[in-house]
């Protein structure tokens, strides 16, 4: 009962693409209204009026069945879609380790408690600040080493659900021996574990729901997995301000972190492996039968899915993939993971983990507490990410949300680093500079995520060509955990304890952005509604006389190496002549 309201529009568009589908619904059904009714409820006729006898009985009665048995199909296809939606909304909890890892050290770094057992000052010096870079980069490193590897040597070799059981342990283990930390190192180690199993679920957990959900909701439910690291970003911020105080608070917000992860993992015991990881693995009745039941006990539907899972299997085995000599040296693989990497790095040393990370902070040298600044900037991240990612990427494009939304970010960082040094004392703002410094960082978040937070792991999803697609994002995902975040919290706390302080960092950022903007104008075709062999020819550019040509069409109508007319053909006469060039786009 709890969960129907918000299942309601998943079930309801998973219900009634199967009718449309179909071309015709159970029984008569002209209206909606109508078609919810069971075709087999009886209607007592009225009083005045005339009874219709059928002609033939028989064939009466045969019609009523074969109206039966369609009735009897729709409630399994409604029973098998709800079980999907639940099967997917609690393989997307563990988004919620993420989010609230990220988010969880941002108001623990500033409890009066945590800070003695540190042995920092009641202000950050240069030796705190370097810790609180440490204590941060901790998760960043043990993430992105498992992110880069697992998908490899795991996910793939041994599934998805070993994959997320192992992460889950491994987060609650971490979780674990930070709650019990006595020292600043233990703290560390603790972070690195709980990294390495958050690096686990995030390569685990989208491939898991984006295997077993249908075709028509598979899109939601991979976008509840986003949603759930912001949510639980907010969840972390709530529970650090009801127990900030409290000599034992930030162990009890630490140690939520092995409750998330026990429960996920027992749950998981209870979950069956995804049928394409069965599929792969030569076990074609086990996975038939799993994906029978995820399909309402319609078994043909499941053995035409299963059919067309078979077919990609063989396609990919048979285009092989690219070595890591090809990625690096072919020049159109390596100009599209480079431009990937760049995209991912981009999302984040632009300052979103900053704020995550280090909001608190940021708030506590401004001067700003309370509860609007703890929560407001997490819960607009929410929202944003909400309506990006549920309701305007595929109406709007790839392109219309990560040019504007960075601009938005760039403004909204300049804007506030300017109100908050202009002040006669940036540590002690007034009230109403306060409140402006908040509304920025509340307006950041909200453009963040209504744009690059999920957009950034949607496009360099697209844009690799399937030979080097497992490697290239890989090494994108790698930029994503390593590089980009650990620079940002080795840097961030350095400089809101610095020169510049919290008014200079917040300028540092939004400056930052504004760099960004040209390189989306620039190097980020439009992929939206196209197919994986139009989008490859848009990204076909080796030399500087092709890129000058890439950053035209992009600049002329946001298409690259291709045109709104051409692409598909360009893309088949590319595929073609594919097996004469260095680029082998045959085989991607």
């Amino acid at each position: 009962k709890c969960l129907a309201p918000w299942l309601k529009p998943f079930w309801l568009k998973a219900h009634w693409h199967d009718r449309l589908s179909r071309g015709t619904s159970s029984g008569d059904c002209s209206t909606p209204m109508a078609a919810m009714s069971s075709p087999a409820a009886p209607v007592a006729p009225h009083a005045n009026a005339a009874v219709e006898v059928p002609a033939d009985p028989a064939a009466a009665a045969e019609a009523s069945s074969s109206e039966f048995s369609k009735g009897s199909s729709d409630v399994g296809k409604q029973q098998g879609n709800l079980r999907v939606i639940l099967l997917c909304i609690f393989i997307a909890s563990t988004g919620f380790f993420h989010g609230y890892d990220n988010g969880v050290v941002s108001d623990v770094f500033t409890m009066p408690s945590f800070r003695g057992m540190m042995g920092w000052p009641e202000v950050d010096d240069a030796a705190a600040a370097f810790e609180k870079g440490v204590t941060v980069n901790g998760f960043n490193i043990g993430a992105a080493i498992s992110a880069v590897l697992a998908g490899h040597f795991i996910v793939d070799k041994y599934g998805r659900r070993p994959a997320l059981i192992l992460g889950s342990w491994l987060f609650a283990l971490g979780g674990l021996v930070q709650t019990a930390s006595m020292t600043a190192w233990v703290l560390i180690l603790g972070r690195l574990i709980a990294g390495i199993g958050v690096g686990i679920t995030s390569s685990a957990g989208p491939a898991y729901i984006a295997e077993v959900a249908p075709s028509n909701i598979r899109g939601a439910m991979v976008g509840i997995y986003q949603s759930n690291i912001c949510l639980a970003i907010a969840g972390a911020s709530l529970l650090n301000y009801l127990d900030h105080n409290m000599q034992m608070g930030w162990r009890i917000s630490l140690g939520v972190q092995v409750l998330l992860g026990v429960v996920t993992a027992i749950g998981l015991i209870f979950c069956s492996e995804t049928p394409r990881f069965l599929q792969s693995a030569g076990r074609p009745e086990e996975a038939l039968k799993i994906l029978t039941s995820l399909r309402g006990g319609d078994e043909q539907v499941a053995k035409q899915e299963l059919a067309m899972v078979q077919a990609e299997l063989e396609e990919e085995k048979q285009t092989g993939s690219a070595t890591w000599a090809e990625v690096f040296t072919n020049p159109y693989f390596r100009n599209i993971v480079v431009l990937g990497c760049f995209v991912q790095f981009f999302q984040i040393i632009t300052g979103i983990n900053a704020m995550v990370s280090f909001g608190g902070t940021l708030f506590e040298r401004f001067g700003v507490t309370g509860l609007l600044s703890t929560l407001a900037p997490a819960l607009f991240f929410l929202l944003g990410n909400t309506i990006g990612g549920f309701f305007l990427v595929d109406r709007l494009g790839r392109r219309l949300l990560l040019i504007p939304g960075m601009a938005a970010m760039s403004l909204t960082m300049l804007v506030g680093g300017a109100v908050a040094l202009s002040a006669d004392d940036q540590e002690n703002l007034s009230e109403a500079a306060g409140y402006a410094v908040i509304a920025m960082v509340v307006g950041y978040m909200f453009s963040f995520g209504i744009s690059w937070g999920f957009g950034a792991w949607l496009y360099i999803s697209e844009i690799m060509p399937l030979r080097v697609r497992g490697k290239a994002v890989g090494l994108c995902t790698g930029m994503n955990w390593g590089p980009a975040n650990v620079i940002s919290a080795f840097i961030t706390p350095v400089m809101i304890a610095g020169p510049m302080g919290p008014g200079g960092t917040l300028l540092f950022f939004g400056l930052v952005s504004a760099a960004v903007v040209p390189f989306a104008v620039l190097c980020l075709p439009e992929t939206r509604g196209r197919s994986l062999e139009e989008i490859t020819p848009m990204f076909r550019f080796a030399s500087g006389t092709d890129f000058r040509s890439f950053v035209r069409g992009n600049l002329r109508a946001g298409v690259g190496m291709g045109s709104d007319a051409g692409v598909a053909s360009k893309g088949k006469l590319d595929l073609k002549g594919a097996s004469n060039s260095n680029l082998d786009l045959g085989s991607a």
